[in-house]
């Protein structure tokens, strides 16, 4: 291959002189395109000749009201609209003069104006009246005669819009007015020899104008005219003198409606045109609630009755109608119905939601049918018929009363939300939370319907169920008695019973997930964002660990993979949600950690964008010693992140950091926090990431730290709501605690030897156990309120650290007074206690219990001689007992001290779970002797602390220390 370097000639492709002048020729075609391109073209010729500009042209020294009247008199149309839109201006400034020079001239442009024009005027004239700019005398004088004439225009758009205009006006004039010029002209309007659009206009004039007036004039001056047009020749006249009956009718009062108004609303609801038909049903349902029971009784039911019947065998356009009013007919007429009459009501529905539908069998061969017109119609009103059957369900539901409802209509129900139309469908899933509700206890029937309706093929469909989601599984939840852990929390600690019968909607999990990969199959990144968002109430419904397998990875993917920042959020905000309600400490700590590898630990920036996001969540949801424990060292490592823009966004979260720390027990964190800010305005180059640290700068002088319990109004409520978040994280815990203590006792009764003496040391250790996890709550809150060194709720320390360390205090096991006096302690303030929610490190701070291991040491004697067997003792786990069996403590090595100590035993918060590490113990010489301990958490460091004698005599002077090691899972 050859790679020639020179320009192209043209002249050597073209061969001989004449490509030369091809050359030339395309250059200049070149440069008369880009001169056409060109976008600092001189314009040559003018917008407007000079003749335009001088008629265009106003002296300078006229007033408002000269100009005003100059330009209306000859000037252009614009220029006429102009001062016709400032007339309220005019008015208001120059009262008496406009209403002299300017409205006449007004009401002369408006005989022969164009429709921009006229429309114009309509809509200042409904500000003057409306602003009540001039008094209605005068707007009376001034303008309504205006309008009146112009309701007559030719141009039926014009008449329409003044005719609106002049309906508009009627609310704000006087009846004295009112009955001299405007009653006036709706009885001349209605006369038969008048043309339709007159009589239609006087019938919509004469129903607006019954509003305004009594019963007596109503009687004298509007009965008879509109008796007279309800049997008008004309079938638009009596449809739309129907419609203005039911204004009339209040107007005149109940016993006038009774004799003057039924008679012609009977007979219309039998005329011979459909619309008068439909016209008269909508006014019968207007004026339920106007008619007494005797009425509704003997007149309305026999009627409504006849027209449904009749409506069914034609099957003409009025059916439709019924289909849409009869929800609200049910409802008007429910107390006056009979058990018969209710049953017939409910069977007609039930005819009307299944109305047009095709029986499998035949529904093949009428697609394959030709299309006609008729046929199309008519399959067009039946969908209409079940779609507003669809949209009535509920109210339908309130008639027949939800103890019926698996009789009377479930089967419907089903149907309906099964229909072959999508609109049926979609107005089904809309309206699918009002029926749940209803039905309360009996949710749980409709449990397969909205299974079918989260499968079903249409986004539209997908969309309204999952509007009102949260709603609806918050009713099943409720109505089918199902207990999760975010139904437990905020019950206290009395109501902790209710774990043990934890159960969830897991037949809702396969539909839930379908719903969610139709949507994120689908190009609408809005639908899948609101389902994510939805989605954060599961754990109302699901149990932690049906959230945790199958619905926490389907969430990490679209975190991972998705490509929209609002899917990721949400994702990454249910998840939030998810974790708090997580009652499994092995969850808990696998979704937090995975959201901080997957997002802290990212290579890419967006990630790590996405994780400062996630901090903010996790702020709103968690306590403040959950974040500083477990989130708080990952994420002021992005304060040094090579990317600008991740800084950038670090900033935005200087505020919310600084206001988790609380004096003097953050200090230090504090101190880390103002020499991180420091670092970034000495170090940073980026233009904009100086500018948002510094802006943080100022929102930082403004947080008021809290200094012990001198605290204002708004930090006492910031701190209520952080114990309150701390009460929950606690009570998942002591959840979890006794799910391994009753885990622990089956395992115990399915090993316990027959002999007598066997079972009474069982019964023994287990008595001594729960005393002294009693007394251990109540040492663990004393130490903790003294001791700075101890931890959160989760038992680490709140200065920062690694993450996989935690600190926890070793305590002396208590004499058995003092148990039993610390068992009580613990147990009252246990049962005033109300927790919420998990952490995702809490694992090390639970209520810890108090266990003696070991070999007892021959210097030292007990004085207390009922301890419980060495075979059952227990070690304090971070949330849960850990049984040492028999052949367990018999492997672990047992040793003396070798300072006059005893060989006091320690308990220690840890978790307890199918992971091991190992916990080396180191005496005061500094010698180590090995236990292995089973843990799931993170490896465990306890402060040293002095061991207590229980008989008041002399006190050991040998300290225990607990070392950290790493993790292992087995």
């Amino acid at each position: 291959m050859i790679i020639v370097s020179r320009t192209m000639d043209w002249g050597e492709r073209s061969g001989g002189g004449g490509g030369t002048g091809v050359a030339d020729e395309l250059t200049l075609d070149l440069d008369d395109n880009l001169a056409e391109l060109s976008l600092e073209r001189t314009i040559t010729s003018s917008l407007k000749s000079a003749e335009e500009i001088e008629r265009l042209t106003v002296d300078e020294r006229l007033n408002d009201i000269e100009r005003a009247v100059y330009l209306l008199s000859s000037g252009q149309e614009v220029q006429r609209i102009s001062v016709i839109k400032n007339l309220p201006q005019l008015l208001t400034d120059h009262s008496n003069d406009a209403m002299r020079r300017v409205v006449p001239k007004v009401r002369e442009v408006l005989h022969l104006a164009n429709c921009d024009l006229q429309d114009a005027a309509t809509k200042v004239f409904v500000t003057i009246i409306e602003q009540r700019i001039i008094t209605p005398a005068s707007y009376a004088q001034s303008f309504l005669q205006t309008i009146l004439s112009n309701v007559d225009n030719r141009d039926p758009d014009v008449s329409e819009a003044w005719l609106e205009v002049l309906l508009q006006v009627i609310s704000f004039l006087p009846k004295d007015i009112l009955k001299r010029d405007v009653l006036t002209v709706a009885v001349e309007k209605g006369q038969l020899s008048q043309s339709v659009q007159s009589r239609l206009a006087s019938c919509r004039i004469l129903g607006k104008v019954a509003t305004r007036c009594d019963s007596f004039m109503i009687k004298r001056d509007i009965l008879p005219l509109v008796q007279s047009l309800c049997q008008n020749v004309d079938y638009e006249v009596r449809s739309c003198m129907c419609r203005q009956l039911d204004s009339v009718a209040r107007g005149l009062g109940l016993e006038p409606t009774k004799s003057a108004i039924l008679p012609e609303l009977v007979e219309l609801s039998n005329d011979e045109e459909s619309c008068v038909r439909l016209a008269a049903l909508e006014t019968i349902v207007s004026l339920l609630s106007l008619l007494d029971d005797e009425t509704c009784t003997q007149t309305i039911i026999p009627l409504v009755c006849k027209f449904c019947e009749n409506a069914m065998q034609s099957e003409d356009s009025t059916l439709p109608a019924v289909a849409r009013q009869f929800g609200r007919l049910c409802h008007g007429l429910s107390v006056n119905l009979t058990e018969d009459q209710k049953i017939w009501f409910l069977n007609f529905y039930c005819k009307l939601c299944v109305i047009g539908l095709v029986p499998e069998k035949t529904r093949v061969n009428d697609r394959q049918s030709p299309p006609i017109l008729n046929l199309y119609r008519e399959e067009d009103r039946h969908m209409e018929c079940r779609r507003h059957c669809a949209f009535n369900f509920p109210c339908m539901v309130l008639f027949a009363g939800p103890r019926n409802f698996k009789m009377e209509l479930h089967g419907t129900f089903a149907c309906l939300c099964d229909d072959p139309n999508k609109c049926v469908r979609v107005t089904m899933a809309s309206g699918f939370h009002e029926v749940a509700k209803m039905l309360g206890s009996s949710v749980l029937t409709i449990q397969g319907e909205l299974i079918s309706l989260l499968k079903d093929d249409l986004l539209e469909v997908i969309h309204g169920i999952i509007s009102h989601l949260p709603e609806t599984l918050d009713t099943f939840a409720k109505g089918g008695n199902v207990v999760t852990e975010s139904k437990i929390l905020g019950f206290g600690f009395d109501n902790l019973v209710l774990c043990r019968r934890i159960t969830g909607l897991a037949d809702l999990i396969p539909a839930l997930i379908s719903a969610e990969t139709a949507a994120a199959s689908s190009r609408n990144w809005r639908l899948h964002r609101d389902l994510l968002e939805k989605y954060s109430c599961l754990p109302r419904c699901l149990t932690s660990d049906q959230i945790y397998n199958k619905i926490v990875p389907m969430f990490f993917k679209h975190i991972i993979a998705h490509r929209v920042l609002p899917v990721q959020l949400a994702a990454a905000h249910s998840l939030c949600v998810f974790m708090r309600y997580n009652r499994r400490l092995e969850q808990r700590q696998d979704i937090c950690g995975r959201l901080i590898e997957e997002c802290c630990h990212s290579g890419n920036h967006r990630y790590r964008k996405l994780f400062i996001d996630i901090c903010h969540f996790s702020l709103e949801l968690f306590s403040k010693n959950y974040f500083k424990e477990n989130l708080y060292n990952s994420v002021i490592q992005l304060a040094q992140d090579p990317v600008p823009n991740v800084r950038l966004k670090f900033c935005s979260l200087l505020p919310s950091l600084k206001s988790q720390f609380k004096l003097p027990k953050d200090l230090q964190l504090l101190q880390q926090l103002e020499t991180l800010v420091r670092r970034l305005l000495s170090t940073e180059n980026d233009h904009d990431v100086v500018t948002a640290v510094r802006r943080a700068v100022f929102e930082l002088d403004r947080i008021k730290m809290t200094v012990g319990i001198q605290t204002s109004k708004h930090h006492q409520e910031d701190d209520l709501q952080d114990q309150k978040k701390e009460e929950d994280e606690q009570l998942l815990l002591e959840m979890e605690r006794r799910d391994h203590e009753e885990a622990d006792s089956k395992t115990g009764s399915s090993k316990a030897p027959s002999s007598a003496k066997g079972g009474d040391k069982r019964r023994e250790s287990k008595a001594g156990a729960t005393s002294t996890a009693a007394a251990t709550a109540t040492a663990r809150k004393t130490v903790g309120a003294k001791s700075s060194k101890t931890g959160s709720a989760t038992g680490r320390r709140v200065a920062p650290s690694s993450s996989s360390s935690s600190n926890t205090s070793v305590y002396s096991s208590p004499n058995k007074a003092t148990t039993k006096t610390a068992k009580s302690q613990g147990k009252k303030s246990i049962e005033n206690a109300t927790f919420a929610a998990p952490t995702a490190s809490s694992a090390s701070k639970v209520t810890s219990l108090s266990a003696k291991t070991g070999k007892r040491s021959p210097t030292v004697q007990e004085p207390n001689n009922n301890k419980p067997p060495a075979s059952s003792r227990r070690r304090a786990g971070s949330d849960g007992l850990i049984c040492m069996s028999s052949s367990s403590a018999s492997k672990t090595p047992s040793y003396s001290r070798t300072k006059k100590d005893t060989n006091a035993s320690a308990t220690v918060d840890g978790h307890t779970s199918s992971g091991s590490s190992l916990v080396k113990r180191t005496s005061s010489t500094g010698g180590t002797h090995g236990e292995l301990r089973r843990s799931s958490g993170s490896s465990v460091t306890s402060p040293r602390v002095r061991q207590s004698s229980s008989s008041n005599i002399a006190t050991s002077n040998s300290t225990t220390r607990i070392k950290k090691t790493t993790v292992s899972k087995s």
